[in-house]
């Protein structure tokens, strides 16, 4: 490999642990952002442009309807099917068509994330649930949906009164007791089952 004639040599990058004991764990280079070369292979999956096929329909829509592309093209992409009423299966097509399409494209960046660790690695091989568990690869695809999108806003650590680990608030005098406890419990008991199949960021 050809090496640049760094003055200051470039720090390593962190490594992210990602998965638990059931799943298994990994740990893949965390770069910030996705390479060149995995745009490269992103881009040569050929996945369809939703947008594209959005304007695609609207304009066939509009051309029947007479409503503005636009808004036919937003309702589209927002799910609003109660604009598209008159055009409900034309709407539940696209709506099809771009689960599919997002399910399609998260498997190809895991894959490309994926090569970060094993160059040759495939796009069957990642969606072998034989070869990495299913629960494995939606943490994958988030790690690498956060690398895409350069990790906008990383969460700050959550303190033990947001979790609901602080001390009950007592009954009030009138024999009411405070209301805010039970949403906070809740809470935590999603919070705390996420924290089993959460992305470990180390540091």
């Amino acid at each position: 490999m050809l090496k640049l004639p760094f003055k200051t040599t470039p720090k390593e990058f962190e490594l992210a642990i990602i998965g638990n004991d059931v799943t298994g764990i990994l740990e893949i280079p965390k770069y910030g952002d996705i390479s060149p070369n995995e745009r490269l292979f992103i881009k040569s999956a050929n996945l369809t442009d939703i947008r594209i096929a959005a304007v695609k329909l609207a304009k066939d829509i509009a051309t029947k309807s007479g409503n503005k592309v636009i808004d036919i093209y937003n309702a589209l992409t927002q799910g609003d099917s109660e604009s598209l009423a008159e055009y409900l299966e034309e709407f539940v097509t696209f709506q099809d068509l771009m689960d599919e399409t997002a399910s399609a494209r998260n498997l190809v960046l895991a894959t490309a994330v994926i090569q970060r660790l094993v160059p040759d690695w495939k796009l069957e091989n990642t969606g072998d649930p034989n070869q990495v568990h299913p629960q494995l690869l939606t943490l994958i695809i988030e790690f690498a949906k956060n690398e895409e999108a350069g990790w906008p806003a990383e969460a700050t650590p959550i303190t033990e009164e947001e979790l609901g680990n602080s001390i009950p608030t007592p009954e009030i005098l009138t024999g009411e007791k405070s209301t805010g406890e039970s949403a906070v419990t809740g809470r935590k008991k999603k919070d705390s089952a996420k924290e089993d199949l959460a992305v470990n960021q180390p540091g």
